[in-house]
C-alpha cells in the first residue's frame, strides 16, 4: 500500500467524479454522495434543505471520501479530507461554485451545453464550503508495490 503526497490526493480529488460527505445527523454518522469541485484549500458542493444540510448547520465538522477501483487490475486509490463545512451565502461564491461544477462536470459527461447551462444548476439552491483541514490518501501498491485489496486499508 502505497500513501499518496498531498499534490497526489489533491490532484486525485480534481479527478473523482465523486465523493460521500459524512456528517453526524442525530447522533448517528450519515454517509451521502455528491459532486463536488476542489477550490483550493476548500471543497465546493451543492445540497437541498434536508438531513444533510440540517446536520452540517447543527455540527460543521464533516469528513468526505472519494475512490476509486480498477476491475482489470484490482489497483485502488482513496483520499479522505477532514474539514468543517458551512452554508455560503456570499452570492459570487455561489456563482463560482456553479461554474466550477459546471466546468468539471461538462468534460466528464460530454455536455455540449454552454454557460447558459447553469441555470438549471441553481435548482440546487444551498452552496456549502468544506475548508479543508487535513487531507490524506492511499492506493493499492503497482508496480513494484505490494497490493492489498479494496477495503485493507
Amino acid at each position: 500500500m502505497d500513501t499518496l503526497t498531498e499534490s497526489e490526493a489533491r490532484q486525485f480529488l480534481e479527478e473523482a467524479p465523486v465523493a460521500h460527505v459524512a456528517v453526524i445527523s442525530d447522533g448517528e454518522p450519515y454517509v451521502t454522495p455528491m459532486s463536488f469541485v476542489l477550490d483550493g484549500d476548500r471543497i465546493l458542493f451543492r445540497t437541498k434543505p434536508g438531513r444533510r444540510l440540517s446536520a452540517i448547520q447543527d455540527n460543521p465538522v464533516v469528513s468526505l471520501e472519494a475512490s476509486s477501483y480498477d476491475e482489470q487490475t484490482g489497483d485502488w486509490t482513496s483520499v479522505i479530507v477532514k474539514g468543517t463545512a458551512r452554508e455560503v451565502e456570499d452570492p459570487e461564491t455561489i456563482q463560482l461554485t456553479l461554474e466550477l461544477l459546471f466546468d468539471k462536470y461538462r468534460k466528464a459527461l460530454g455536455s455540449p451545453l454552454g454557460r447558459g447551462g447553469i441555470q438549471p444548476l441553481a435548482s440546487f439552491p444551498r452552496v456549502i464550503e468544506v475548508t479543508i483541514d487535513e487531507i490524506s490518501g492511499r492506493a493499492s501498491g503497482g508496480l513494484f508495490g505490494v497490493r492489498t485489496r479494496p477495503g485493507r486499508l
